[in-house]
């Protein structure tokens, strides 16, 4: 006789709760005891790891009043020293307008700076490039030395303030220099470039410090409170020590003995340094000296900024008392759960696999179905919901829903491959049109007189980046390179139209500045969407290597000569398009055939690494200044091209990166 299938889920489920009573029996008390004993474990760890927490909240907020601190008196040094500067200033121009020269001036300064005496705990001492000090409140100190003056970094600094006129820093150093009991100094050192001077304004550190002692007093007191009030699990507590084995918050009264001899190899506090330096200590069972029958579970946290450690002892005990009391209660609701299930079990059975054999018939036919077109749902189907409001109702609910989600992605898939087909021929399209307005390469005579090349990548299919170069009437080459707001499509678009404005724009002004402001009105003119490009235009003269050339707020270009990167600075005027009407200044410079004139992009400068660094400005002016002599435009865009691959390693582009270098060359024939 065959079995149905309500009989089955009834007799299996009756097998599956007579067999978990069974598995229950065995394991529940290991299982339950482990899983308490942990969660009490657990907690008194939380408890643990919140202190630890609060103290190294503590600690930093004691951190940033320091920086505060330190910054004020940062700042009351420069104000100080500036005062200080203003004076010398004004000494130094008594020297130009009196009679008393340069010398006596130097003199009067001199003796000014010796009687200024110490103020609001600052005091005033000045050097020259000879790091003799030549003026200082104290006499010990004036004709000083100041060579082997370092920093608390080890570094020697006081030559560095001669690098640049007008150089500044701060240093914290001990004085005297080599001292065994050197009092900490807290200095601002500034050039003077009047006199070739370095004024410097200090004063000492030693406030900070005791500042510090005794916020780590108040943090000591309030973790001492706070392992004084807490209690773990029921007898447990928390208490800190620090890395000499000095109690910070002592036990209380009923774990003293615990500690035993403390500095003992084989004492507690000795085993938890041991273990909780590097990381957490958790549980780790210790009997107390004399009792090995009472295990505590100690746990422990190294507190690193301060040396502390914060540890807690709780009674095995008090872990596994829950535990027992829990299995009591766990068997009885059990018992009654067996029951009431083994009940319930006919009932929802029967309920159950009544409609399974519909949807299960229904669900089959779907893949057989046109999936394009929706198809007519029967009745005994689409009643399933209604009719039943439990999971057989919702499971019938979401079938109608995966049926008509299936249909409409079918046709929302197919409408989005053909719309992303179409997208991407466009777009293919558009890039090989914009490819396509790149100039050509020069005619032989003119790359007898220039080696030029230029490179360009977009981030995306099209780019806003732009490079242009041709030949003027007068036999001067004209280059640009700029870069459009935004990126993409409108980019691209502008790209487009701003090369075609400075072509056309060129037949009409022979100088930078005015070509400029030719190409900046006709941008501006129906401009709705304010969009801007920044340029850099040059001309260069291919016979004398003069060149002119102006900046519409574009990064300035490298000049690359005699191993050395400099900017070719100036700034014409703001970004081209922004609003018609303005002018533009030009500059001029000569480029001699050692020469290498670079421009680019903020693509390259904003070029980030995986790590989110950027490639910067430092970066790439070091790799051009270690290139050879003489070498090639090409040459020196694909080595800084790939430098830029190097950084970013699998980063992706997120900007246009455009090159355009350019050297002059003298053939031989008109070499002198």
């Amino acid at each position: 006789m065959a079995i149905s299938l309500r009989t089955r889920v009834f007799f299996l489920l009756a097998a599956i709760l007579a067999l978990l009573a069974a598995f229950v029996m065995l394991v529940s008390q290991r299982a339950v005891t482990s899983t308490v004993y942990q969660t009490e474990a657990r907690g008194t760890t939380n408890v643990l790891d919140l202190v630890a927490a609060d103290v190294r909240e503590r600690y930093s907020q004691l951190l940033r009043e320091k920086i505060v601190s330190i910054r004020g008196y940062r700042a009351r040094l420069q104000a100080h020293g500036a005062i200080v500067e203003d004076t010398l200033a004004t000494f130094a121009q008594l020297a130009d307008e009196s009679a008393l020269g340069p010398i006596g001036a130097r003199a009067l300064a001199l003796d000014w700076l010796r009687r200024l005496g110490e103020n609001d705990g600052m005091e005033v001492f000045v050097y020259d490039r000879s790091l003799r000090v030549l003026a200082a409140e104290s006499d010990a100190m004036r004709g000083a030395s100041l060579a082997g003056l370092r920093d608390v970094k080890g570094e020697v600094f006081a030559p560095l303030l001669f690098a640049r006129p007008g150089a500044e820093r701060f240093a914290v150093y001990g004085w005297p220099p080599g001292a065994q009991e050197a009092s900490t100094q807290l200095g601002y050192f500034r050039h003077v470039p009047a006199w070739d001077w370095v004024v410097a304004v200090t004063l000492p550190a030693d406030a900070v410090e005791a500042a510090l002692a005794a916020k780590r007093g108040e943090i000591a007191d309030a973790v001492n409170t706070t392992a004084q009030r807490l209690t773990l699990a029921r007898s447990g507590f928390l208490f800190v020590f620090d890395d000499a084995g000095r109690l910070i918050a002592p036990p209380p009264a009923h774990g003293r003995a615990l500690l035993g001899a403390a500095d003992t190899p084989d004492g507690l506090l000795a085993r938890i340094r041991a273990a909780a330096t590097d990381a957490p200590l958790n549980q780790m069972p210790f009997s107390p000296p004399g009792d090995p029958n009472e295990v505590w579970e100690i746990s422990a946290t190294h507190v690193k900024a301060l040396g502390w450690y914060v540890a807690s002892a709780v009674p095995r005990s008090d872990l596994v008392a829950p535990a027992r009391a829990l299995l009591r209660q766990q068997g009885l609701v059990f018992l009654i759960a067996l029951a009431i299930a083994l009940a319930l079990a006919w009932v929802f059975a029967s309920r159950l696999v009544r409609p399974l054999n519909l949807l299960t018939a229904y669900a089959r036919e779907l893949p057989d179905g046109e999936l394009t077109e929706p198809r007519p749902v029967p009745p005994a189907i689409a009643a399933l919901p209604e009719r039943h409001r439990d999971e057989v109702g919702r499971l019938a609910r979401t079938i109608l829903f995966m049926e008509r989600s299936l249909h409409a992605n079918v046709q929302r898939l197919m409408r989005q491959t053909s719309e992303r087909e179409r997208i991407e021929s466009e777009l293919s399209i558009a890039r090989d049109i914009q490819l396509g307005l790149l100039p050509l390469k020069l005619e032989p005579h003119v790359t007898r007189h220039t080696d030029l090349f230029a490179s360009m990548t977009a981030a995306k299919e099209v780019g806003g980046d732009l490079y242009d170069y041709f030949m003027l009437e007068d036999g001067r080459l004209c280059f640009v390179i700029g870069d459009v707001s935004g990126k993409g499509v409108p980019a691209a678009l502008f790209m487009a139209i701003t090369r075609t404005v400075i072509r056309s724009a060129a037949g009409q002004a022979n100088r930078p500045g005015a070509l400029m402001q030719m190409i900046n009105d006709r941008l501006a003119e129906n401009n709705p969407n304010l969009m801007f490009v920044t340029l850099f235009l040059g001309m260069l003269d291919l016979k004398t290597g003069a060149l002119a050339y102006a900046n519409a707020g574009h990064p300035p270009p490298w000049l690359i000569e005699n191993s050395r990167v400099r900017l070719l600075t100036g700034r014409s005027g703001p970004a081209c398009g922004i609003a018609p009407e303005w002018t533009y200044e030009e500059f001029a410079t000569q480029l001699s055939p050692a020469a290498l004139l670079m421009g680019y992009t903020d693509g390259i400068t904003d070029a980030e690494s995986t790590q989110g660094a950027l490639y910067g400005d430092e970066r790439p002016a070091c790799l051009l200044a270690a290139l050879p002599e003489n070498t090639g435009s090409e040459a020196a865009i694909r080595a800084l091209l790939e430098d830029v691959l190097r950084f970013a390693q699998d980063a992706e582009q997120a900007d246009d990166i455009t090159l355009i270098a350019l050297r002059h060359l003298i053939p031989p024939e008109d070499a002198p």
